[in-house]
């Protein structure tokens, strides 16, 4: 069999069991096409449905003139199906919590500083019982400086000593944002753009599990992670 027809029959594979886990009384893909929900990709799973009857029909074993010619067009066109049906949320491609480097608020300012230093980061969460109380940067450094407050930059310095560094500043004037983990990747790419319109870029998504700045961290995401 050609590999682009196998890719086909994998992915529409993987499409038929997202179906009947998740979707309650559905027993054949044709019945997708009447309803309303999918009224938007009805002839991509009419395409996709047909094709994969054919295949699935054609006897490869015989060998000869292949009847059924699988092109790149027509594995985009079941990705595309696959990824309406299920689209790809933020944790799929999320840095988890469990990966993130965040120091508690009673940990020290200049260890940290030196683990940035080493990864560049260039933000991290200060977080405390899974929830972020403050964001630190290379900026928070300068800014406690620029105020005259260069004494406060001692082995002892903990986060907790600067707290009002460090406290969470609301959209749009922050880098950094809050963000649900049920968001798809493609909403999320174009946040990250529309960003770089504005006055402020935005450089980083926390995800917590409600969206919000209270809610409890489940990972990150940067354009990089994005790309």
């Amino acid at each position: 069999m050609e590999n682009k027809a196998e890719q086909f029959l994998e992915r529409y594979r993987e499409i038929e069991e997202w179906v009947l886990d998740n979707l309650r009384g559905v027993t054949e893909m044709k019945d997708l096409e009447q309803m309303p929900q999918y009224k938007s990709i009805r002839s991509n799973l009419a395409f996709c449905r047909l094709l994969r009857n054919l295949l699935s029909h054609y006897d490869w074993s015989k060998g000869g003139t292949d009847m059924v010619i699988v092109t790149d067009q027509a594995v985009r066109q079941v990705n595309n199906l696959y990824y309406a049906l299920n689209p790809m949320t933020l944790m799929r491609v999320a840095i988890r919590a469990g990966q993130i480097f965040s120091p508690a608020p009673e940990d020290s300012v200049l260890a940290a500083v030196k683990v940035m230093q080493r990864n560049d980061y260039s933000y991290i969460p200060i977080v405390e019982n899974h929830r972020i109380v403050g964001v630190f940067s290379t900026k928070t450094l300068m800014r406690i400086v620029a105020e005259n407050n260069s004494a406060l930059l001692s082995e002892s310095l903990k986060f907790r000593d600067i707290a009002g560094f460090i406290r969470l500043v609301e959209e749009p004037m922050a880098h950094y944002g809050f963000i649900n983990p049920n968001t798809t990747v493609e909403d999320v790419s174009l946040k990250f753009q529309r960003s770089k319109k504005g006055k402020v870029r935005l450089d980083m998504l926390f995800i917590t599990d409600n969206g919000r700045a209270d809610g409890v961290l489940q990972g990150m995401v940067t354009p990089v992670d994005i790309l």
